[in-house]
């Protein structure tokens, strides 16, 4: 059985609340019952409750991270796995908890998350990926329950906290890309339809066939954001009549699942198909050659979230937020210019 509070106050013959300041406010002691104190719990290695503390100091430190996908989707999707850790290190670094959740229906997740923060369980959430229309965001706005979103939501609110980055202009400047290398008909894999992410992306692609007075060929395809939807679905736009001199993938795991069917296909990269990623989280890094993508700074996503989430706990009133970072597109090897039997053909 661990030692508990009580145990250490014996040894070192003070009270509990003694060894509860010599753990909280140790400079509220003096040197010599300090070092009693905490002789005492390196003997016994005590190890206070840091839930009992967390309560006793009238501060949930405590953030919940939502992840809406299955496991394997959070698995495979080095996104997630980024954006837990740099929460998850800065939870660390100033005395907090994490907790994961996935995959839950939205109506459960609602009604979960009233509960864990009631029950005192969690101090604020991280939500992620939001959806198009988010009834949910509404329903935690009325419960007063503290959180930030990671993605642009789907209702516009001053009372939203939420951080993203630039997907319009990551859409705009992939396919301002391809067409000067002369591409024309472009595949396009997108992620789910109701995230706000795939809806940006699409608006940056739209707003880049705009700006083009030769029509361009955007052909769309919706995916899950894993490495066998990307892979069947660039099967299948690499199979039809007017194949795609380029693909444009919302991720890089997308991008592995278009060079796999391209493989399948006897298709070279870039000889024979272009590809670009929207943003590489890790996976692009198996490519043989550097690819081609957008630059998100993605991976400050979860410190900034954590940051303005724990200020909130803490503090209890924070300014808004409602932070967009830039993007920039990093030229790599896996575009090239259109064949010339290709552009015959067209």
């Amino acid at each position: 059985m661990a030692n508990t509070i009580n145990d250490v106050a014996k040894l070192a013959g003070v009270s509990r609340q003694t060894v509860s300041r010599a753990i909280n406010d140790p400079d509220l002691l003096n040197k010599n019952t300090l070092e009693k104190v905490q002789r005492a719990i390196q003997i016994l290695d005590y190890h206070p409750n840091i839930t009992a503390r967390f309560l006793a100091n009238k501060r949930v430190k405590s953030i919940g991270l939502f992840m809406p996908f299955s496991a394997d989707q959070v698995k495979q999707n080095l996104f997630f796995s980024s954006l837990s850790s740099s929460i998850c290190q800065y939870c660390s670094h100033h005395d907090f908890v994490m907790q994961l959740f996935t995959s839950l229906p939205r109506a459960d997740s609602s009604r979960l998350f009233v509960k864990l923060y009631k029950e005192r369980q969690v101090g604020g959430l991280v939500l992620t990926c939001p959806s198009v229309t988010n009834d949910e965001l509404i329903f935690l706005l009325s419960e007063k329950i503290p959180f930030i979103i990671v993605g642009r939501p789907g209702i516009a609110s001053k009372q939203i906290n939420y951080v993203d980055v630039d997907n319009v202009q990551a859409g705009v400047l992939a396919i301002e890309h391809l067409t000067q290398f002369g591409h024309v008909r472009i595949g396009f894999l997108n992620g789910p339809a109701n995230m706000t992410l795939s809806a940006d992306l699409h608006q940056g692609v739209t707003a880049a066939v705009g700006n083009h007075p030769s029509k361009l060929n955007i052909m769309e395809a919706e995916t899950d954001l894993t490495l066998d939807s990307g892979y069947m679905e660039a099967l299948r736009l690499l199979q039809s009549e007017e194949r795609p001199t380029a693909i444009f993938t919302a991720d890089d795991l997308l991008a592995v699942g278009v060079k796999k069917a391209a493989d399948e296909l006897g298709l070279s990269i870039p000889e024979d198909l272009s590809i670009i990623s929207g943003v590489q989280t890790g996976w692009g890094n198996i490519f043989p050659c550097k690819l081609t993508h957008i630059d998100t700074q993605f991976d400050k996503l979860g410190d900034i979230a954590a940051d303005h989430l724990v200020r909130l706990i803490l503090d209890g009133e924070t300014e808004n937020l409602s932070k967009v970072l830039e993007v920039r597109l990093v030229e790599g090897q896996t575009c090239s210019f259109v064949r010339s039997s290709v552009q015959a053909d067209e």
